[in-house]
């Protein structure tokens, strides 16, 4: 019976279907010379959308640190490592951006303290021990705004006035899905979101959504809640209402005009249909996008009189 059974799959495997057509063979260096080019491609994508989010997100964590109970010095660097992306891009990036097994700078703000300093791509920043670092690296400035890099193989020194933002880290994630998340201490955007997000606006509205999950302390109030209540998906749905509301006026104290932003959920929830009339772990987008709307107008009769953008919070702040 055994034996059956075995030779029965030993002559399926044998019978594989293949190709019925002769196909064209692929010349070696030309495979290489392609590869080499979409790599290229990719990377000038990847770091126009990381400056992007870099804007973006620098203006928001900015403006909102008197809302943010964790603040941090900023120079308007970031670094990178070649740990910084997914295995079977390493390559690539060192190739393409200079990422190394030790920190060094991708990129430089436009009129950040570290432009003004005369940081530029590829220099490596210093701690006292003259040991490379990130850029959040705590005490890399000295009391008087002094701090140390390494470039070209010579030690340096530079003097930058930090400024003070929120304390989470916004990265940006290869992956085709349209999403971004909070962990608690840091903002995750994937390029496919920012590809979606047509505007700087919608952007900012996405950012200012994630940002409200990490200072409402929503990451483990869910966890708390989902094992509470059996694993049941619905009690995040406030959480997600309640970083719509806040992150809104994020938003606004950034500066972004958020007239009809709220479309963006609209344009979502047609991209994604089951988001219009089911409820999982968020809201629906039509709930969604008319809480923003009625949000926007309290904003509006705030600056209309004057009064400080600041939620309207349940206990006082």
């Amino acid at each position: 019976m055994h034996k059956t059974i075995s030779l029965s799959c030993l002559i399926f495997i044998s019978a594989c279907a293949s190709v019925e057509t002769r196909l064209p063979s692929v010349d070696p260096s030309a495979f290489a010379k392609e590869t080499a080019m979409q790599e290229s491609q990719a990377f000038i994508r990847y770091t126009d959308m990381l400056t992007r989010l870099d804007r973006v997100s620098a203006k928001i964590l900015k403006t909102n640190a008197q809302l943010c109970e964790k603040t941090r010095s900023d120079i308007g660097a970031r670094t990178h490592i070649s740990k910084s992306y997914s295995k079977h891009l390493r390559q690539a990036a060192a190739r393409q951006l200079g990422a190394k097994k030790t920190p060094s700078v991708l990129m430089v703000r436009p009129n950040s303290p570290a432009q003004i300093a005369g940081l530029i791509k590829g220099d490596v920043l210093l701690n006292k021990n003259n040991k490379s670092v990130s850029e959040n690296a705590k005490n890399i400035l000295g009391n008087d705004g002094q701090f140390k890099i390494r470039r070209a193989g010579k030690i340096m020194t530079l003097m930058a006035k930090p400024e003070t933002i929120c304390d989470y880290k916004v990265n940006l994630r290869m992956s085709g899905a349209v999403n971004a998340y909070a962990t608690g201490r840091a903002i995750i955007v994937t390029t496919a979101m920012i590809a979606f997000a047509k505007t700087d606006e919608e952007l900012a509205l996405v950012i200012g959504h994630e940002l409200a999950h990490n200072t409402m302390g929503h990451i483990p109030k869910i966890i708390r809640n989902v094992i509470l209540s059996g694993f049941a998906t619905r009690t995040t749905r406030p959480f997600e209402a309640e970083a719509d509301y806040v992150g809104l006026y994020y938003m606004a104290r950034a500066g972004y005009d958020f007239k009809d932003v709220e479309l963006f959920w609209r344009r979502l929830g047609v991209q994604h249909p089951k988001a219009i009339l089911r409820e999982k772990t968020h809201p629906m987008t039509p709930s969604r996008l008319l809480s923003i709307r009625s949000t926007a107008d309290e904003i509006r009769a705030k600056q209309k009189t004057g009064e400080t953008l600041r939620p309207n919070y349940i206990k006082p702040q």
